[in-house]
């Protein structure tokens, strides 16, 4: 019996075996668990050592251990799939210019093309992501920040441009009520607080106006972000 016993315990830590609880662990999603099955499968196995580096490399990513994935890929004997691997766990972690110092000399490639076109894309430069990606339409509508600081000097009209109504209506209030204080104070004589009303009056309108240009900058930053993320779900 206690033959039986080791042999059916041996079989159950099998490489083969812990190959297969590996597997399952990350089918599953359990991707920590799947990554330790995996490492202990090639301390004790000496065959499909590349496949498993591999598969490392993606837990590890999965787990946005991106480190240690990117120390991971010196275990991989193709430099081309090196350079590939590399520049997907750099498309992640925003590190653009180094996806593209990696596919330089590669552009005649589709797979290094589109990695090097989503390199350009993350940094918002459609234009240049355009000459190695086919974008949707329509690009994203952008608007003047020259404009919305024009605009913001009728109180909240950069708001009001930038379509943040309710931003525009507390500004216009904020100031509009401040200008009445100070007005009331100067028709008062008062002129102490007529200074103090009028200098928090002047910092309100300043404020306005460049929470107008912001607020436009703003708007051109989420366009572009929405436009990136068209892009980067239509080229998974």
């Amino acid at each position: 019996m206690m033959i039986l016993f080791l042999f059916f315990q041996i079989e159950g830590y099998s490489p083969e075996q812990i190959l297969k609880f590996a597997d399952y662990l990350y089918l599953h999603e359990d991707f920590n668990s799947a990554l330790n099955e995996y490492r202990r499968y090639l301390f004790l196995s000496d065959t499909g050592k590349q496949e498993i580096y591999g598969k490392i490399i993606d837990c590890l990513v999965r787990l946005k251990r991106y480190d240690e994935a990117i120390k991971q890929t010196d275990y991989l004997n193709d430099t081309i799939l090196v350079r590939y691997t590399k520049s997907r766990i750099y498309l992640l972690t925003g590190d653009f210019p180094k996806v593209r110092s990696l596919l330089q000399n590669m552009v005649d490639d589709n797979m290094a093309r589109r990695l090097i076109g989503l390199s350009y894309a993350g940094e918002f430069n459609f234009p240049k992501a355009g000459e190695y990606l086919e974008l949707p339409n329509p690009l994203p509508r952008h608007k003047s920040a020259v404009l919305g600081g024009l605009y913001s000097l009728f109180p909240g009209g950069g708001h009001f441009y930038a379509g943040r109504t309710g931003d525009g209506v507390y500004s216009l209030l904020v100031i509009a009520t401040g200008s009445l204080i100070t007005y009331y104070y100067y028709h008062e004589n008062q002129k102490t607080k007529f200074y103090i009303a009028l200098g928090f009056s002047t910092i309100f309108y300043a404020g306005n106006i460049y929470g107008g240009i912001n607020a436009v900058q703003n708007y051109n930053y989420f366009e572009n972000e929405k436009y990136r993320k068209t892009i980067f779900c239509k080229e998974q």
